[in-house]
This record gives C-alpha cells, sequence and structure tokens, in this order.
C-alpha cells in the first residue's frame, strides 16, 4: 500500500536534508586543520592595593600588565609571592602573583599578618599550587580550604615543591606576614 501523497515531500525533505547534514559532516572530518583558539591566559597578578587582577599568556606579560594599570593611579607594584601550578618554580602550568604597593616589606614576625586571601577559587587558583616563591622578606601559610579554614601549613618562605610538606594542589586560601 502506498503512503498518501501529502506525506512524500516531507519525508523528500527530510531525507534531503540528513544528507546534506551527512555530507557536511564528511567535509569537516577531512577538512585540513583550522588555527586553534589561543590559550587562556594563565598567568594573573593579583594587585591587593589596588584590588585588580590582570592577566596573560605569559608571566611577564601579566607583571607588564600589572605595572601598566598601578602607574596609571600613580603606585608601583612590588611581587610579595608567586604561586605556580607546577614544582621547581616552573611557570609552564600557570601562574597567581600577587602583588602590593612598591614601598610594601613584609614584617619580620608573623604577626600581625600582613594580607589574607579568602578565596584562591576567585583568582582561579583554589587547590593547584604546587611551588611557591616568596619576596621582600614575606612568608606565606596555606590553608586547605576558603575562608582560612581547616588545617593550615606552616609558614613557608621559598619552596620549590609543596608536596615535600603535603601541600601540592591543595591550598583554598592563604595568609602573607
Amino acid at each position: 500500500m502506498s503512503e498518501p501523497l501529502h506525506h512524500a515531500p516531507r519525508k523528500r525533505a527530510l531525507a534531503a536534508g540528513s544528507s546534506a547534514l551527512l555530507a557536511l559532516a564528511a567535509i569537516m572530518a577531512f577538512a585540513p586543520g583550522t588555527a586553534q583558539a589561543a590559550p587562556a591566559a594563565d598567568h594573573c597578578v593579583v594587585n591587593l592595593s589596588t584590588h585588580e587582577t590582570t592577566c596573560a599568556a605569559t608571566q611577564d606579560a601579566a607583571f607588564a600588565a600589572d605595572a601598566a594599570a598601578a602607574e596609571e593611579v600613580g603606585i608601583q607594584s612590588v611581587t610579595l609571592i608567586t604561586l605556580y601550578d607546577r614544582t621547581n618554580y616552573d611557570p609552564a602550568g600557570g601562574t597567581r602573583s600577587f602583588v602590593g604597593d612598591g614601598s610594601y616589606t613584609c614584617s619580620a614576625a608573623y604577626s600581625p599578618v600582613e594580607f589574607s586571601v579568602d578565596y584562591l577559587d576567585a583568582a582561579g587558583w583554589n587547590n593547584r599550587a604546587s611551588s611557591v616563591h616568596t619576596y621582600r622578606s614575606c612568608d606565606i601559610k596555606l590553608w586547605d580550604t576558603v575562608t582560612l579554614s581547616g588545617a593550615s601549613s606552616t609558614w613557608i618562605d621559598n619552596l620549590a615543591n609543596l608536596g615535600t610538606i603535603g601541600w601540592s594542589n591543595r591550598a583554598g586560601s592563604y595568609q602573607i606576614s
């Protein structure tokens, strides 16, 4: 038994559309590689004085962007700490640097705490740090979770492998002193 005539054009249109989609998929499968999107900017500088974050594809470019932004408001920024995604201060996996006003140097004592960063996830860095480099007499204390809660590390000066003290890819917040 043949189908009613009014359904035939719809089936032909669906079949033609399906054939066109299959042809397009075949062309895409054999098409030469297209340019891929640039990698995400995974090097950021968080300015604790201006509360601005600048990110770029390289660590040097992120520092340059922060320096230009700080200059616009009349300050010079200096690095206090840099967190690295990889051990041995390897910037290839990404970095988060935290900077302050150019005249800033941390105190020798651990009290008072100069800066606290409650949410490393806000900087895109929760549970990611594998090494840390400190500057200007600063030390860092890592906390297991956000809001400076949970277990904490000892005060750390430079450490090329946070895994040696059980803190690789673990920090959710920190303090600087």
